[in-house]
């Protein structure tokens, strides 16, 4: 039987969301570097080194929000291992060693 899963803190609610809108952030920033590069690739002569740097732009913000979607991952993942139930924890290595 099922038992029911461990209500979750408003601190941790607040990070899984924080979590998701990063990940939301990231995913759209990738989109625009996408842009950015057919920008760049169809841009004519005269508009070839605007184009060029606008790319570097969007792929400094896509690597900006990967970074904040890491760490909030890297958290998630601390909080889950200090918030993991002992039992869980021990079944988890058990076939580790």
């Amino acid at each position: 039987m099922l038992r029911n899963p461990m209500p979750i803190s408003t601190a941790r609610r607040r990070l899984i969301d924080e979590t998701i809108d990063a990940y939301v952030d990231w995913r759209e920033e990738c989109a625009r570097v996408l842009e950015a590069y057919h920008c760049w690739l169809g841009a004519p002569e005269a508009d070839t080194a605007l184009s060029f740097w606008a790319y570097m732009a969007a792929l400094d913000r896509e690597e900006r929000a990967s970074e904040v979607y890491a760490e909030l991952i890297g958290r998630l993942e601390t909080a889950s291992a200090i918030c993991a139930p002992e039992s869980l924890a021990e079944g988890l290595s058990d076939g580790d060693e």
